[in-house]
């Protein structure tokens, strides 16, 4: 499209997130490129104001209708963009935008409605940097893709990676994908001291800087679980052949092992815009600026190491998904969300939000969702559950939850 005249218009799920905020930099530097048409958000109302008055989007959607009518009130009278609210907003905001690409970045399973519409009326990219709604709802997404011409381009920095690596190359050739991650900020922590870690520790990221939640799943490693699942349901792989190292230099975003030894990987700054400006114009790469050269002799070294499924319970607790059923994936990932929540709110201890969403998969593994409406039916139940199980109740066990608690659900 570039070199034509033709803008690609974009429009993003969760814009004034740090994702959405990062890809709107990269269309700051691209203006002749990219027409922002829609943008959504939850309650940020002061950043998605600026937002509006400065791209000018067709249209935009909050959380719920009260900050739909302040936002409105927000906006001077000759901005010409609508507001909605709610899921159905989002999914509106899509549906009458009509993108070219559409950045799916609303944490949680927020997004989901909208990002199917995306791909139902047959949006050229979509951009997906929330791994939420693929582990939730992974074969509703390719089930869509499969009757769309839609091409799904990962954001997430690890699975951008394995997408590059694998670009040319087939993935019947390939033996494993590797996933890095950092080990967060309590990598090195000794496993004794969990109990006392502050909500101001969790968010203390030592490479990236993020959104609260998805850096409180970076300290506890969901994050590299719900990214093994979302590997699985990306490049359609065994879970075998999946692996996740620790790598703290995040240099290495992750590897693709194939068949006759070659290891491919892709490296570069610790910054999202790389993978963004990617899923933004893909196929074709995008410049950008950078306040420094990326120059490996000055990194020197790097290191690599096996995570301690011990110590980061939610990490082995999301890669022994199978074992938990249909449901597994689905009760995982409403259940951190709620349980994370109440972590941030400082109503639960960090070792908690394992020990909440471990009581979940106990409780609903006999559920098998077959339609995209149970399948949201079962999310909203799950969190509901953990929002009402009482701090304790789940008395620190590693091997299920009590009886009573299932026969509840």
């Amino acid at each position: 499209m570039k070199g034509l005249g033709i803008k690609r218009r974009v429009s993003i799920l969760g814009s004034t997130g740090s994702i959405g905020s990062s890809t709107l930099e990269v269309i700051r530097q691209n203006r002749d490129s990219f027409d922002v048409v829609s943008l959504s958000a939850g309650s940020s109302l002061d950043s998605l104001t600026n937002q509006i008055l400065e791209f000018s989007p067709r249209f935009a959607s909050v959380a719920d209708e009260k900050m739909a009518e302040a936002l409105r009130l927000r906006l001077p009278e000759d901005v010409q963009t609508a507001i909605f609210s709610g899921g159905e907003g989002h999914r509106f905001c899509v549906e009458n935008s009509r993108p070219d690409v559409l950045i799916s970045a609303m944490a949680g399973s927020f997004g989901l409605e909208a990002s199917l519409q995306s791909i139902i009326q047959g949006v050229s990219i979509l951009g997906i940097a929330n791994k939420e709604i693929l582990v939730m709802a992974g074969d509703f997404i390719w089930d869509a893709l499969n009757e769309s011409k839609t091409t799904l381009v990962p954001v997430d920095s690890e699975h951008s990676a394995i997408f590059q690596s694998l670009m040319g190359n087939k993935i019947s050739q390939v033996k494993s994908l590797i996933l890095t991650g950092s080990g967060g900020p309590f990598r090195s922590r000794d496993l004794s001291t969990f109990s006392s870690i502050t909500k101001e520790e969790a968010l203390r990221h030592p490479n990236w800087v993020m959104g609260p939640k998805i850096t409180v799943d970076s300290a506890t490693m969901m994050n590299k679980g719900l990214e093994f699942i979302e590997a699985l349901r990306l490049f359609r792989v065994h879970r075998d052949q999946v692996k996740v190292v620790i790598h703290p230099e995040s240099v290495v975003h992750s590897m693709v092992e194939f068949c006759d030894g070659s290891v491919i990987s892709q490296m570069g700054h610790s910054d999202m815009k790389i993978p963004i400006s990617l899923a933004l114009n893909y196929p074709d790469r995008l410049p950008l600026e950078f306040d420094r050269p990326f120059d490996l002799t000055k990194i020197g070294k790097l290191h690599f190491e096996e995570p301690d499924l011990e110590k980061f319970r939610c990490l082995k607790l999301a890669m022994n998904i199978d074992f938990y059923g249909r449901s597994g994936p689905i009760v995982l990932n409403a259940a951190n969300e709620a349980a994370v929540d109440l972590f941030l709110k400082e109503e639960i201890r960090f070792v908690e939000i394992a020990e909440r969403v471990e009581g979940a998969l106990e409780a609903f593994r006999s559920r098998y969702p077959l339609t995209l409406s149970e399948v949201v039916r079962l999310d909203e139940e799950v969190k509901n559950w953990v929002y009402s199980t009482s701090s304790g109740s789940l008395g620190g066990r590693r091997d299920g939850v009590a009886r009573e608690m299932i026969l509840k659900v």
